[in-house]
């Protein structure tokens, strides 16, 4: 039975996004899917939500543009008719060495992963405030906006300045009754998620060496993180950051080998049982 609210994610067409959109359709909320470029991934996203007895649309647009912001805000309130909770997710994740970077690579990364989050969020609480709807933003950053990892220079510095945000966000609209939080996945597996392929795969099959839960994270981890934060359950918790990586940011080690051996000169390695650490 739906719960009378409407929750819009963006890049949920799949991925984090889409285990974001199960969540809040569990809990009772109308959801809308928004995508980019994955037309047959959303329509797929838009049909298991619906299958769970919720209203669910779907609108497609990129977020790097500057108008679409306020065109999914606009578009939402016309076919549900309000909005309570927005998961700012949509993002891309490019590495590059600072000696590769480029105008055009920085400017990408800068306007989906940091302006469109910021003009989403605008375009939301702007509605929230007018409408008197004491809702929630939450936004997608990354365990990288704590600790350096090679390669990850603009993208990490980005992250961290949404941390940032989140705060000065949340003290604006606390006045409102509106909450602000973010959540930082570690690893999550949202490619290979079946037991089979992960087992196959170079990366998944190695990452549970490097977490403290001795597991990657999958795409209903962070869905269940992002349907608690905007719960009742979590009615007093605004301007935080919550880690959802099993443990990873606590050790503050690298993800894998490769990035290990990026950043310190180990030539050397010892066979160690992993059993027995």
């Amino acid at each position: 039975m739906g719960n009378g609210k409407v929750a819009l994610i963006t890049g949920s067409s799949r991925g984090i996004g889409r285990g974001c959109a199960h969540s809040l359709a569990k809990a009772g909320y109308d959801v809308v899917i928004h995508h980019s470029k994955s037309q047959e991934a959303a329509e797929k996203t838009l049909a298991e939500v619906k299958a769970m007895g919720v209203k669910a649309i779907l609108l497609q647009g990129d977020m790097g543009d500057v108008d679409v912001p306020q065109r999914l805000m606009d578009e939402t309130l016309a076919q549900l008719g309000r909005l309570d909770v927005l998961v700012s997710n949509a993002g891309i994740t490019r590495f590059e060495r600072v000696t590769d970077l480029t105008p055009e690579i920085t400017d990408m990364l800068y306007n989906i992963d940091f302006r469109g989050m910021i003009l989403m969020a605008r375009s939301a609480s702007r509605y929230m405030v007018e409408n008197k709807v004491k809702g929630n933003i939450i936004f997608n950053t990354s365990i990288r906006s704590f600790s350096p990892h090679p390669v990850d220079g603009v993208y990490g510095a980005l992250k961290a300045g949404m941390n940032r945000i989140i705060k000065s966000f949340a003290v604006d609209l606390g006045r409102h009754g509106i909450r602000v939080n973010g959540f930082s996945p570690g690893v999550t597996n949202v490619r290979f998620p079946d037991p089979e392929e992960e087992a196959k795969n170079p990366f998944y099959r190695n990452a549970h060496r490097f977490i403290p839960l001795r597991r990657p994270g999958y795409a209903e981890d962070m869905g269940k993180a992002v349907a608690f934060l905007a719960s009742d359950d979590a009615s007093y918790i605004t301007g935080q950051v919550i880690c959802v990586d099993g443990g990873l940011s606590a050790v503050g080690v690298p993800e894998n080998i490769t990035s290990m051996l990026a950043m310190f000169d180990i030539k050397d390695w010892l066979a160690v049982d992993e059993n027995s650490v």
